[in-house]
Formats: C-alpha cells, structure tokens, sequence
C-alpha cells in the first residue's frame, strides 16, 4: 500500500505509490530535444548585435562591451514575460485587480560554447555563473519597485527553442504563490517551534542519511520527505540563511563543484541529465532571516506519471524518495 506523505513546510499532502504501473517509465528522463532555431544562433559570440545590449557580462579584460570575448553575459530576454519601463497603472476591473506586467527579466547566457551543459562545464564556469545570479540579486533589489527574484534554469533537452545554456533571472513586484506557500509554512513553524523548519529537515536527514543524496562542508542535497516528482531533489546551505544574495565566496565555490556533480549524476541514473532548477530565496522587503532558508529545488524531465496536480494540487509520485535517494547517492 502506498502512503500519504506531508511537507512540513507547505502542509501540502502527497501520495507516495510505488506500486503505480507507471513507475517504470518515471525512472526515465523523457529527452525533448527543442526544434533547431532556423539561422545563427543569437547566443553565441559573434551574434551579440542580435541580442538587446548586454547589461552585464564577466569576460576578458581588453573586450569591449557587447562584443565577442565574454565567459557569461546578461541581456534582457528577447521575448521579456515582463519589463522594466513604465510604472505599474494599478486599476480595478470589476472585482479584479490590474496592472502593467513591470519586472525584469533577464537571460544568463552561461557560457560561449553552444553545445555545453552544467554537466560538463569547467567548475570555473560554473562559479561565474553562480556568481553572476549573485550579482543580479544583489542588484535587482535596489529596485524598491520589486519584491521578489526567481532563477530558473532549463537544463540539457529540458532546453527552450534556444539550446545554448542559458538561464533566466526575473525580479517581480509580487512574491509567486509557490514562495508565499513555503513563506506561510515557515512562519507557521517557526511561530510555534521557533526554529526553521528548513533547519530542521536538514538536521534530520543528516543524521538519518535515508534522503541525503550528497553532502560537502557547506551544503546538503536530499530527497524532500513528500517529493512531488520522481527524483526531485533540494539543494540547501547547512549554515541558516535565507537569501542567496549573501551566498559567500567559499560557499559559492562548494556549490559550483556540487552542482555539477548533481548534474552528471542524474544523466547516470536517469540516461539524461535533463531538469529544471528553479532557486527559492527569501523576498526583498520582507524580514525572514530567521524562519526561512533558501534553496534550489532540482525536477527532473521523467516521463509523466499520473497526477492530480493541476487542478486539485495533489501530486502522486511512484519512486519514494529513499529509493531516489539511494541510487542517485551512490553516483555522486
């Protein structure tokens, strides 16, 4: 018999049912290589007048600014879910609030190389990712128009139409619902136990080792007790924090090395290292520093399995966590 398993952050319920037909297929990625983009590719070197001017880029020390030579570069996205001009208009329709879709949104092109992946980039070019979402945070946020910073990155055939690695950073005038559930949850437990409830998780995986998947000085991967998805796993600091922004330069260099080998080791359990990695971090105006922990929550591309998800929110996963966490934990 399965089981119903609760999140002790957002109090959401979910089956855990290994006995589903269904869980065969869910321990394969489902590769969706995206159609090939006619023409050149706006991402590359040598392209950067197809891209809006750059706002940022890490690169060689005599290169000019939107022009070839960069190791990461920023740009707004070309098609923006939202904008940075303007002011928000916020009017009444009927019973239903409006405004003008103000934000940022950017893109993070990771590296010069087309074809590469987190999986195998150097772990240099990974720390000048990370610390280029650093910096957009830190930045973002002196925006008083913001509340809010999401990183989200599509990787490997998990890719939009663009396959050069990319990434995309989005500050908003709101927090997302799926945030103000965790923020909700955490306040809830830290009202009660006063403690973080994201602290405590870690503690007890740490010491049980049934979910970790990995562990370095600074950081620990587990399988979350009531996973969602087939092999979803969390990334978080053992040391409380609750902004990424504050992510320290050793700790930066530990979380480069460790996501890429959380990147290599899904393409070994599952036959491809396809995922979404979206960060959760605290909002801007709001002070959780002491009931809310940051983190990257890793979903990988499996095949579907039966859900209730989009409408009743309930999530039915076939491989339990501890199974997920033991076979990635042993190609880590």
């Amino acid at each position: 018999m399965g089981e119903l398993r609760r999140d002790p952050v957002t109090n959401r319920w979910v089956v855990i049912d290994p006995e589903r037909p269904d869980r065969e297929a869910a321990l394969k990625v489902e590769a969706w290589p995206p159609p090939p983009l006619p023409g050149p590719c706006p991402l590359c070197p040598g392209n950067e007048s197809m891209t809006p001017p750059e706002i940022i880029a890490f690169g060689e020390p005599t290169r000019q600014r939107n022009q070839a030579g960069w190791w990461v570069r920023v740009t707004p996205d070309l098609q923006p879910l939202c904008r940075i001009e303007g002011d928000f208009d916020r009017r009444p329709e009927g019973p239903f609030d409006v405004m003008n879709a103000l934000g940022a949104h950017e893109i993070v092109i990771e590296s010069p190389e087309h074809q590469s992946t987190w999986a195998d980039f150097p772990e240099q070019q990974l720390e000048r990712v990370l610390r280029m979402y650093r910096m957009r945070s830190l930045d973002l946020r002196l925006d008083e128009r913001f509340r809010s910073l999401i990183i989200m990155k599509n990787h490997a055939d998990a890719a939009s139409i663009l396959s050069h690695p990319h990434s995309h950073v989005l500050a908003l005038p709101f927090v997302p619902f799926g945030i103000e559930e965790e923020l909700r949850g955490c306040r809830e437990f830290y009202a009660r136990k006063e403690r973080c409830a994201f602290c405590d998780i870690i503690l007890h995986e740490r010491v049980s080792r049934v979910r970790r998947v990995a562990e370095t000085d600074h950081f620990v991967v587990l399988a979350p007790f009531a996973s969602r998805f087939p092999f979803e796993t969390w990334l978080l600091p053992i040391r409380h924090a609750s902004d990424f922004g504050k992510l320290g330069d050793k700790e930066l260099v530990d979380l480069a090395w460790l996501v890429k080998r959380m990147m290599q080791m899904l393409g070994k359990v599952l036959g491809n290292p396809s995922c979404t990695i979206v960060l959760h971090s605290a909002p801007f105006d709001e002070p959780h520093t002491h009931d809310y922990h940051w983190h990257f929550e890793i979903i990988p591309k499996t095949a579907p399995v039966a859900a209730f998800g989009l409408g009743e929110r309930l999530f039915v996963n076939p491989i339990p966590p501890e199974k997920a966490a033991a076979l990635m934990g042993q190609q880590i």
